[in-house]
């Protein structure tokens, strides 16, 4: 995980350096992320094409051997065999989001060494260059320790420094509001150029968390946490969870419609798609609520281009596979279910 974490920071600090905003560092880094991805999407659609062409088919398999389980699972995989299908093409691209979007956390989460250039055996010289910017600012060290919910420097350098990496966000966010501080010669003498971070976009301050409990608070009349600020972090988690049910949505009419699945009494089961519709969404949402803004963001612009290659793919990507063909393979169903019955 540690090299994935160092790639996307390098990736994430490239962004960042090309376009001079976090905000959009975090697009561009999405949408080459996409782009890597794209050859695994086209293989996906072109596998979900063929599934919803075999939907008739596999309705009639259902049929046939609906007191047969077995043997349904066995006559649907040879279905899929021949034309090559893989019913698992579509968890695939999420799946590798997966440790994609952990190790962007991470990135995140400690931009002081992915995205400012610090290595982890130099976060020394920010706690020695504050120290000595703090000896000619009034109360400095007082602002720094605020800043970071601290009480003293040890919580920062105990266990050697251990415990550095929990705070690297609110020490980015102070660097970036006294950038004098870079100027200390414990900086200045290792002749590297480091970067500083400006977590601002669009009004909202992506290093910070979106506040769940004054989301909650709301509904019961506790405005008094409320604030520009607060409100405007919102729309991340809020976006975050439309932008999820809307793939969604549309994931759910690319696939083919089979006949409902019943129970020895004869009652429809519950569609298990049915009830994904509304769990992705609220998970999206629960994720956006608990992990930096920019992660959020880069949920959001993740499910807007998967809408849009979605949309261009249907379009563009065929399936060698007939209507003729399709309506063959159903008589032939039907004739050996004939045969059965006798």
């Amino acid at each position: 995980m540690s090299y994935i974490m160092l790639a996307l920071g390098w990736i994430l600090k490239l962004c960042n350096m090309l376009v001079g905003n976090y905000g959009l560092a975090i697009i561009l880094f999405t949408i080459l992320v996409k782009a890597i991805l794209l050859p695994m999407m086209v293989k996906q659609q072109r596998s979900m094409a063929k599934t919803q062409k075999l939907a008739p088919l596999l309705n009639e398999l259902q049929q046939k051997y609906a007191n047969d389980k077995e043997k349904l699972n066995a006559e649907t995989m040879k279905l899929y065999q021949k034309y090559k299908v893989n019913p698992m093409s579509g968890c695939l691209p999420l799946l590798i989001q997966l440790p994609i979007l952990m190790a962007l956390y991470w990135v995140v989460k400690k931009p002081v060494v992915y995205l400012m250039g610090f290595g982890e055996d130099e976060v020394w010289r920010i706690v020695s260059a504050v120290t000595q910017w703090a000896e000619g600012t009034p109360d400095g060290l007082s602002q720094f320790f605020t800043a970071l919910g601290i009480e003293n420097m040890e919580a920062l350098t105990a266990n050697n420094y251990k415990m550095f990496g929990m705070y690297e966000i609110q020490i980015a966010r102070f660097l970036h509001s006294h950038q004098e501080i870079m100027n200390s010669q414990w900086i200045l003498e290792t002749g590297k150029n480091y970067d500083i971070i400006d977590f601002n976009f669009l009004g909202l301050d992506l290093s910070q968390t979106p506040n769940l409990s004054a989301f909650f608070g709301l509904f019961i009349g506790q405005v008094k946490e409320l604030n520009v600020s607060t409100i405007a972090l919102w729309s991340i988690p809020v976006l975050s969870g439309v932008s999820s049910f809307v793939v969604s949505k549309l994931s759910q009419k690319m696939q083919p419609t089979t006949a409902p699945q019943r129970n020895a009494n004869g009652e429809e089961k519950p569609n298990p798609m049915q009830s994904m519709l509304l769990f992705m969404p609220l998970i999206s949402a629960w994720f956006a609520f608990t992990l930096p803004a920019a992660v959020g963001l880069y949920w959001i612009v993740s499910n807007v281009l998967q809408l849009l290659q979605q949309y261009v793919l249907m379009k563009i990507v065929k399936v060698d596979l007939t209507d003729e063909q399709i309506e063959g393979e159903i008589v032939n169903v039907k004739k050996n279910r004939k045969k059965r019955k006798k």
